[in-house]
């Protein structure tokens, strides 16, 4: 009965896994778009991390609208797509020239069902090792029909391009996120400031 039950199991999560996949091609050589470095235009060469990030559904959440979200990249970045429930899919290192970069195709497990609509964040950054800060980074956000894997009629469908980048019309410009140090000297600053202009 144990083994009945452990393989009717295992049945059921191979077969709900099935429904759950999207296919995109990771890369924005025929996008129109760019990776740029501190301002739109400067396109950037060089090493470089990939974050891709899937939220289920058409819909971007109201606090990540723009090319960048509402925040510049960087740790705020992964707080708030965390907090909207974003799930990390995967991380790519590589080179890019002339802001292009090409990764291949990339099954996301988590879509649901398979060849849905989804909401990806990519988050970029100009190194091939762990973001730290300081390093400058940028989070583009956006809504992004999928490929369908595993098609109930036919053979498996394409990846799908990174459209909805497109539809933005706009670079994905890396910027550099000060270190927490920095603001601290900033608020001391500011708080100085405030003091001396007390006692005149």
């Amino acid at each position: 009965m144990k083994r009945v039950l452990l393989t009717g199991a295992a049945i059921c999560a191979f077969t709900f896994g099935a429904f759950a996949q999207g296919l995109i091609n990771v890369g924005n050589n025929t996008e129109g778009q760019y990776v740029s470095l501190t301002t739109a235009g400067n396109y950037y060469t060089g090493n470089y991390s990939l974050e891709v990030w899937m939220l289920n559904g058409a819909a971007v959440p109201a606090d990540l609208t723009g090319v960048n979200g509402s925040v510049a990249g960087g740790a705020p970045a992964d707080a708030v797509l965390l907090a909207d429930t974003f799930k990390l899919e995967t991380t790519f290192t590589g080179a890019m020239s002339g802001g292009l970069f090409s990764q291949g195709s990339l099954n996301m497990v988590d879509t649901v069902p398979h060849g849905a609509n989804v909401v990806l964040a990519l988050a970029i950054w100009n190194t091939s090792s762990a973001w730290v800060d300081g390093v400058p980074r940028g989070v583009a956000v956006f809504a992004n029909p999928v490929g369908d894997p595993a098609p109930l009629v036919g053979p498996p469908g394409l990846p799908a391009e990174l459209t909805g980048w497109t539809a933005l019309t706009s670079d994905l410009v890396m910027t550099a996120i000060p270190e927490p140090s920095t603001f601290a000297l900033a608020g001391l600053g500011a708080a100085a400031l405030l003091i001396f202009r007390r006692r005149k």
